[in-house]
């Protein structure tokens, strides 16, 4: 007998362009309805993620993913990293200058 296959709905509530720099942000606040996010970087340095806490990129290191630089700005062939059902603050910095990032949120 054939299952049935429900999906659930989704909307976007965050889809915008940020900016990472050597003191850690918080583009992507905690959100119990997340479903997923992305986050690309645009910009021409290197940007440090960590999910829960700022990354610390100096000293002991602690940090989740680094998104390599676009080649050029909006180049578009920057890291990217989508991560499905984490709920908890997502924070950015860069070790030196600041990168453009593009962050998606998709929620139930």
């Amino acid at each position: 007998m054939g299952q049935i296959v429900r999906q659930a709905p989704s909307s976007v509530n965050l889809d915008s362009v940020a900016s990472a720099g050597t003191t850690a942000s918080n583009p992507i606040p905690a959100n119990d309805n997340r479903l997923s996010f992305t986050i690309q970087n645009t910009g021409a340095n290197k940007v440090y993620v960590r999910f829960g806490a700022a990354p610390v990129i100096a000293g002991t290191k602690y940090y989740s993913f680094i998104l390599p630089p676009a080649s050029g700005v909006e180049e578009g062939d920057g890291g990217t990293l989508t991560v499905d059902h984490f709920k908890g603050d997502v924070w950015v910095m860069t070790a030196s200058g600041t990168s453009q990032i593009v962050v998606t949120e998709f929620i139930r």
